[in-house]
C-alpha cells in the first residue's frame, strides 16, 4: 500500500511494524490517521469536482438568454416544455433509483433534469413577473410619437463623455452624459402615466459647465426621443435629450447610502490624481470621475476590475466582520447573522452590480453552508447563486458584467486552486497563490473578453500582482471611511488618506504598465479567436490533473508532463501568433461610392458586411466600389426610391456578394417588388427600425399615410448610428434619398428632423432638396453624390452658398471620386478610395 493511494492505510502498515505494536492505544492509533497533516488523496490524486451543478446553471442561462429575446407565447411553450422533460427525467431516476433501471442510466437522466428544471423555473418565473412586457400605455403613446415628455430616476451617476464635432484639423470636442435610468413617468396629453421601464439617456453638457451632473437615485424631467433597442436588453429604449435636463427632487439625494456616496466623492477630491477618480470606483463602483485616459490605461494594464466592485470585495468586507466578531467572542449564530447583515448592508451602500449580487448570493450561501457545518463547495455555490439571480433578473445572463464575475469566479474554483498546489512546490505560498488567481481569472474571462474587443492585456499578471497586497487595505479603509466620514469627519478623512495614497499608486501603476511595449496585445477575431480561447481554458483546466471520467480513460493515460508540455506550447504560442494579426481598427466607416449621376452609399459593419444605400445606375460602378472596400456580404441594402440613379445598380450588389435583406420605398406599391438573389424587397415607412453589427437604424419618412405626388417624394429619409468599434462614440449619419423641399419642410416642422453628425444633401445637391434642413441638422460635414459635368446643374448654387454660410464642409463625389469617412487617432478622417489603402 502506497502513501499516494491511501495515506491512512500507508500509515497503519508503519504501525504494525513497530516491535510492541499491539500495545498501542487504539485512541491514539485513531488520532494519527486523523491528522489533518496527513495529504488526503484529493490533494495528490487528480481532483475530482462536483460538475452537477453546471448543467443546472447551463439550463437557466440558456433559458435566461432565449427567454428575453421571444414573446410570452413562445415562452410558456417552452417552459412547459421544459418542465414535462425535467418530469420524465426525474420519474426515469426514481425508477433506477427503485432497481427498474440499470446503475448506469443515472448520468444520463441526472443532467437533463437539472437543467430543464432550472430553464423551466426560470421561464416560469419570467412569465409571472412579466419581465419582458412592455407596457401598453407607453407602446401606443410612441406609436404616435417618437418624442415624450419623460420623469426618470437614475441608475447611476451619469457619465462623461465627448463627442466630436469637426472632421478637419482643429476639431473641437463637446461634453455630453450618458446614464442608465428607469423611466417613471411619461406625459400622455395632460396626464402623467406611472411606468417601470430601464432605459439609457444621453444628453449634453449644458451652456452652465459649472454645474454638477445630477447623482445617482436623483429624479429628473426632460423631453426626449426614443428610440428602441435590440430585443433582448434590459435598456428598452435610448432617449435623446431634446430639452434640457431639469432635476424635479432635492439637490441633496434621499436615501441614507446615496448620500454617504456622493459625501465621500466630495471628500475624495482632497486626493491626489488619479487617487481622487480612482477610489471611488475601488470602494463602491463610481466611475464617473474617471477620464478616458484613466480608464483605457486601467483596462490595458488588466486593472480596469479594480475599479468595479465584485465578490473579491464582497469577500473581505464578509472575512474582516466575521474575523473581528470571532475575536470578540461572539458566539458562532450571531457571527453568522451579523456577518449577513454587513454583507447586506454592503450591497446596498455600492449597488445592486451583477458581480456584486453574485457575489453576495454566493457568499450567503457559503456563510449557510459553513454554518450549518455542510462543508464548502464553491464551484456548486456559484451554480446556485448564478441560478438564483437569473431566476429573479434573467437579464444578467446577457451582460458582459455578469458573465466576467462568473466565469472569473469558476477559473478561480476550477482552475486557481489546483494550480497554486502546484506552485507552492516552487514559489514561496503568497507569490503561488497570486499568481494562481490572477491567471485562473484571466484565462477563464479570455472568451468573454475577446469577443467584447479582439486584444489582451499582457502584462495583466504581473501588475495585479503588483498592486494584490494593497487592494484589501483600501477596500477595508475605504468602506469604513464611506460610513465615519458622516459620523467622526477627522476620523473619516484620516481613513479616506489611508485608503487614497495606495489607491493612487494603483491608478499611476495602471498608466505606467499601459504605457509600455505591446501592453495590449491583438487576438483573432470571429470564431478562431473565441475557439483559441475556449482551447486554452480547457486544455489548463485538464493538464493541472482533473479527471474528466474514470481511471483508463485516455486523459489518464498520459504523463502529466505531455499535458503540461501541451498546454505550454498553446499558451507560449498564443503571444506569437496573435501578433501575425494587426491591432483592430476602423479603416473606414461611410463611403460615398463614385456611381456617376446617381447615389451609392455604402456603410461599414464591420467583417467584410456592410450596408448599401442605392447602387447608381450602371450596375459595375457600385460592385467596383465594393470590391475596392472589400466587402464579402451586404448586411442590408435600401433602395430610398424607384428612379434608374438609385437601383439601376443593383445587379452589381448582387452579383458577387451576398445579400441578407432588401429595403425599398416607392410612391405606388408595385406589381412586384425588388427580388435579389430570391429576397423579395421590403417596403418601409416611418417607424422601421432594425440594427446590423455596429450599425442601428431608423426610419423617419415617408409616413404609411402620407399623399404623395412625386417619386422622389416617396424617398426613405433614414437616420443611421455607428458605433466606433472599441469607442464608446457613436457617428450619426441622415440618409435623405431625392426627397424635396415640401414634404422635407413637413417633417422639420414636426420636430422629426434632429441634429446629425454627417448628412447627405438630397437630391444630389438640387435647388428643390431646399436649404432649411441644414440649420436644422447642423451636420459637420456634408456629402453630395453628384456626377462630373452632369447637364442638371447640380449641385445648385444656393445649396453650396449656404453649406458654406454655415461653415460646412461641402464633399462632392464629382470632385473627389469617392469619398472616405473613417476614423484615425480618435478623430473623424477624411479620405478618398484613390489615396487610401483600404482594410477591412
Amino acid at each position: 500500500m502506497s502513501l499516494r493511494q491511501n495515506p491512512k492505510a500507508a500509515l497503519l502498515a508503519v504501525l504494525e511494524k513497530l516491535p510492541g505494536h499491539d500495545r498501542i492505544p487504539k485512541t491514539l492509533i485513531k488520532k494519527l490517521t486523523s491528522l489533518s497533516v496527513l495529504p488526503s488523496e484529493a490533494s495528490i490524486a487528480p481532483l475530482r469536482l462536483d460538475l452537477r451543478g453546471l448543467w443546472s446553471l447551463i439550463g437557466a442561462w440558456s433559458a435566461a438568454l432565449l427567454g428575453v429575446r421571444i414573446e410570452q407565447t413562445r415562452q410558456a411553450t417552452l417552459a412547459v416544455g421544459c418542465l414535462i422533460l425535467a418530469g420524465i427525467a426525474v420519474m426515469l431516476l426514481l425508477r433506477k433509483r427503485h432497481g427498474v433501471l440499470g446503475t448506469q442510466s443515472t448520468p444520463l437522466f441526472a443532467a437533463p433534469a437539472l437543467m430543464c428544471a432550472a430553464a423551466g423555473l426560470v421561464l416560469v418565473h419570467m412569465l409571472l413577473s412579466g419581465a419582458t412586457l412592455l407596457p401598453n400605455q407607453l407602446s401606443s403613446t410612441l406609436q404616435k410619437s417618437d418624442v415624450a415628455r419623460v420623469q426618470l430616476v437614475l441608475e447611476q451617476t451619469p457619465q462623461q463623455g465627448t463627442v466630436i464635432d469637426k472632421f478637419s484639423e482643429g476639431a473641437q470636442e463637446k461634453i455630453s452624459y450618458r446614464a442608465q435610468a428607469t423611466l417613471k413617468m411619461i406625459k400622455v396629453g395632460d396626464t402623467w402615466v406611472r411606468l417601470n421601464v430601464h432605459v439609457v439617456l444621453n444628453y449634453p453638457q449644458e451652456k452652465a459647465p459649472t454645474v454638477a451632473p445630477p447623482l445617482r437615485d436623483s429624479t429628473i424631467e426632460v423631453l426626449a426621443r426614443f428610440q428602441a433597442t435590440p430585443v433582448g436588453q434590459r435598456n428598452r429604449f435610448r432617449l435623446t435629450a431634446i430639452t434640457p435636463v431639469r432635476l424635479i427632487d432635492e439637490q441633496k439625494p434621499a436615501s441614507l447610502d446615496a448620500r454617504l456616496r456622493s459625501t465621500f466623492i466630495r471628500a475624495a477630491q482632497v486626493l491626489p490624481d488619479p487617487g481622487r477618480a480612482l477610489l471611488p470606483g475601488m470602494v463602491f463602483g463610481d466611475r464617473s470621475g474617471q477620464s478616458q485616459e484613466l480608464g483605457d490605461a486601467m483596462k490595458a494594464s488588466g486593472l480596469s476590475h479594480l475599479s468595479a466592485v465584485s465578490g473579491a470585495n464582497c469577500a473581505m468586507v464578509l472575512g474582516v466582520v466575521t474575523l473581528l466578531l470571532r475575536f470578540a467572542g461572539v458566539p458562532r449564530s450571531a457571527t453568522f447573522i451579523c456577518g449577513l447583515a454587513a454583507l447586506a448592508g454592503f450591497v446596498m451602500l455600492v449597488g445592486f452590480e451583477p458581480s456584486v449580487l453574485r457575489a453576495a448570493v454566493m457568499g450567503g450561501i457559503a456563510a449557510f453552508a459553513v454554518h450549518s457545518s455542510r462543508g464548502r463547495n464553491a464551484l456548486s455555490a456559484l451554480c446556485l447563486a448564478v441560478v438564483i439571480l437569473l431566476v429573479a433578473d434573467p437579464y444578467l445572463a446577457g451582460e458582459a458584467a455578469f458573465q466576467l464575475s462568473a466565469l472569473a469566479t469558476a477559473g478561480i474554483v476550477m482552475i486557481g486552486r489546483k494550480l497554486a498546489v502546484s506552485l507552492k512546490r516552487r514559489l514561496p505560498e503568497f507569490l503561488a497563490e497570486g499568481i494562481a488567481i490572477a491567471l485562473a481569472a484571466q484565462i477563464a474571462c479570455l472568451p468573454v473578453l475577446v469577443s467584447l474587443s479582439p486584444t489582451f492585456s499582457l502584462y495583466s499578471v504581473p501588475a495585479n500582482l503588483l498592486v494584490a497586497p494593497l487592494i484589501p487595505w483600501i477596500t477595508i479603509t475605504g468602506t469604513a471611511a464611506v460610513i465615519l466620514l458622516s459620523l467622526l469627519p477627522p476620523l473619516g478623512m484620516a481613513l479616506l488618506w489611508a485608503g487614497g495614497i495606495p489607491a493612487t499608486w494603483v491608478g499611476s501603476m495602471g498608466m505606467w504598465v499601459a504605457a509600455l511595449p505591446g501592453a495590449l496585445r491583438p487576438w483573432p477575431v470571429g470564431v478562431v479567436g473565441l475557439a483559441l480561447a475556449w482551447g486554452i481554458f480547457i486544455a489548463v483546466f485538464f493538464s493541472l490533473g482533473y479527471a474528466p471520467g474514470r481511471e483508463g480513460t485516455w486523459h489518464a493515460k498520459l504523463p502529466s508532463g505531455v499535458q503540461a508540455l501541451t498546454v505550454g506550447l498553446l499558451m507560449g504560442l498564443t503571444l506569437p501568433v496573435t501578433a501575425l494579426f494587426p491591432m483592430p481598427r476602423v479603416d473606414w466607416l461611410i463611403v460615398a461610392c463614385d456611381v456617376g449621376q446617381g447615389d451609392g452609399i455604402v456603410i461599414n459593419t464591420g467583417d467584410g458586411r456592410a450596408i448599401v444605400i442605392d447602387t447608381g445606375r450602371e450596375p459595375q460602378d457600385i460592385d467596383a466600389c465594393l470590391q475596392r472596400l472589400r466587402v464579402n456580404e451586404i448586411a442590408a441594402l435600401f433602395i430610398t426610391h424607384q428612379h434608374a440613379d438609385h437601383d439601376g445598380g443593383i445587379a452589381g450588389v448582387g452579383t458577387k456578394r451576398r445579400v441578407a435583406a432588401i429595403y425599398y420605398s416607392i410612391l405606388d406599391a408595385p406589381a412586384s417588388p425588388p427580388i435579389l438573389q430570391g429576397h423579395r424587397g421590403t417596403q418601409l415607412a416611418a417607424g422601421a427600425h432594425g440594427e446590423t453589427g455596429n450599425v442601428s437604424w431608423r426610419v423617419i419618412a415617408p409616413a404609411g399615410g402620407d399623399a404623395m405626388s412625386d417619386e422622389n417624394d416617396a424617398s426613405l429619409v433614414t437616420r443611421f448610428e455607428i458605433k466606433i468599434p472599441g469607442t464608446e462614440r457613436t457617428i450619426s449619419f441622415l440618409e435623405t434619398g431625392d426627397m424635396q423641399e415640401v414634404p422635407m419642410g413637413e417633417l422639420l416642422a414636426h420636430g422629426k428632423i434632429q441634429p446629425a453628425d454627417i448628412l447627405k444633401i438630397a437630391h444630389h445637391g438640387a435647388r428643390n432638396g431646399g436649404t432649411e434642413i441644414i440649420g436644422r441638422v447642423r451636420p459637420v460635414v456634408a456629402l453630395i453624390s453628384v456626377g462630373k459635368s452632369n447637364t442638371y446643374g447640380h449641385p445648385s448654387p444656393q445649396i453650396i452658398r449656404a453649406l458654406e454660410n454655415a461653415q460646412i464642409p461641402a464633399l462632392r463625389t464629382d470632385e473627389h471620386g469617392s469619398i472616405v469617412l473613417g476614423w484615425e487617432h480618435d478623430r473623424l478622417s477624411i479620405s478618398t478610395l484613390s489615396t487610401r489603402q483600404v482594410k477591412q
